[in-house]
């Protein structure tokens, strides 16, 4: 009988166990290290993604503050609205802007009124492409950024925290600091012309 046996080669019950835990342990420590990449790939997007919607808030912001005119609007109501208007209130912002060229034809207004509306920790830009409105006047509303918060200050002869300040028109530039978790505190300043 053992003659039979001693031709078979094979692995022992042994063998097989600790060739098993080796394997175990290599696959769970591959496993841990393909989480890490993907955890880490996941945070890097929504953080990409962030950066992106504030490029895109900081850039439509300089677009709007440089073209702010000083022409006043009647609102919803019929009351007078100042060409520009700042707090830190809901709307931080409203403005009267040119429109850019890709919206100038004949047959539209070349100016539009734009509004800057932080709500529960959201902020939107609004667009009426009629600056005289009625109750019927819809805007155009666009998520535009998440954010812990938003302040606002305004720079005529001195800096404050709400526009119109003393004496009418524009400021000379705009200050905003987003708060954004994860990125802190943004800062940025606008010259309006």
């Amino acid at each position: 009988m053992s003659a039979r046996l001693g031709g078979v080669k094979g692995f022992t019950l042994l063998e097989l166990l600790i060739a098993m835990a080796i394997f175990a342990i290599m696959a769970t420590m591959a496993y841990g290290g393909l989480k890490s990449v993907i955890d880490t790939r996941q945070a890097t997007q929504a953080r990409a993604m962030r950066v992106r919607q504030l490029q895109q808030t900081l850039y439509l912001l300089n677009e709007d503050l440089l073209q702010a005119l000083p022409r006043t609007i009647r609102d919803e109501l019929g009351d007078d609205e100042p060409a520009f208007r700042g707090s830190n209130g809901p709307e931080l912002l409203s403005l009267t802007r040119a429109a850019p060229a890709l919206l100038q034809d004949s047959e539209r207004s070349r100016l539009q009124r734009v509004s800057y509306r932080f709500e529960s920790g959201q902020l939107y830009r609004l667009v009426w492409s009629t600056l005289d409105r009625t109750q019927q006047s819809q805007p155009l509303r666009k998520h535009l950024l998440d954010a812990d918060g938003v302040q606002i200050q305004f720079f005529g002869s001195e800096w404050v925290g709400s526009w119109p300040a003393s004496g009418s028109g524009l400021p000379k530039a705009v200050e905003v600091v987003f708060s954004l978790s994860g990125l802190g505190d943004i800062r940025r300043g606008f010259w309006i012309r």
